[in-house]
């Protein structure tokens, strides 16, 4: 049996063109998942499947997913980084849409008040496991108001997904 993809697809070409560079099978690449397409404007890492006839290539990214697109929205990691070199890769370039709080390593949160017990282990911090989890990071992750300020202390990533945090909300329960 032969390849079905390329019996639908055609005979996959050595290299497409991406946004800094021509791009290979096997190449660690990244794109943006961005705002005005319902993402979050960050950079995600993966690296190509497989290429196209008409100038698209497939991604296998690093969290599982694929995607299937025009190879030109595709920056490779070892060409120039998008945006010239003031954009940092793997970061957002357009604002996030909620406003809320940054928070900087070098900027200390608000006072907040103290944390209060958990009525029910189904609504405690996932880090001390005792606190009602009263503040939101950009992630979606929900801590208890010590635990964050612990965390954006010390290394200023999430506990549970290791993503840098740039925003912290508080939650009223």
């Amino acid at each position: 049996m032969g390849n079905c993809e390329s019996f639908f697809f055609g005979p996959e070409p050595d290299v497409v063109n991406g946004a800094n560079g021509q791009i290979t099978k096997g190449k660690r690449v990244q794109t943006q998942y961005t705002i005005a397409e319902g993402g979050d404007g960050r950079w995600y890492c993966g690296t190509v499947a497989r290429l196209y006839t008409n100038n698209r290539c497939k991604i296998k990214y690093d969290d599982g997913d694929t995607w299937t697109g025009n190879a030109m929205e595709v920056y490779s990691l070892d060409g120039p980084p998008p945006g010239g070199a003031g954009v940092p890769m793997g970061m957002p370039v357009a604002p996030p849409v909620v406003q809320a709080m940054v928070v900087k390593t070098a900027v200390q949160l608000p006072p907040m008040p103290p944390s209060q017990p958990a009525d029910s282990p189904e609504t405690t911090c996932p880090v001390c496991q005792s606190n009602k989890m009263d503040m939101v990071l950009q992630c979606g992750h929900r801590l208890c108001g010590n635990c964050t300020k612990d965390i954006v202390g010390r290394n200023c990533q999430c506990p549970v997904c290791r993503v840098e945090i740039t925003q912290v909300i508080r939650v009223y329960n």
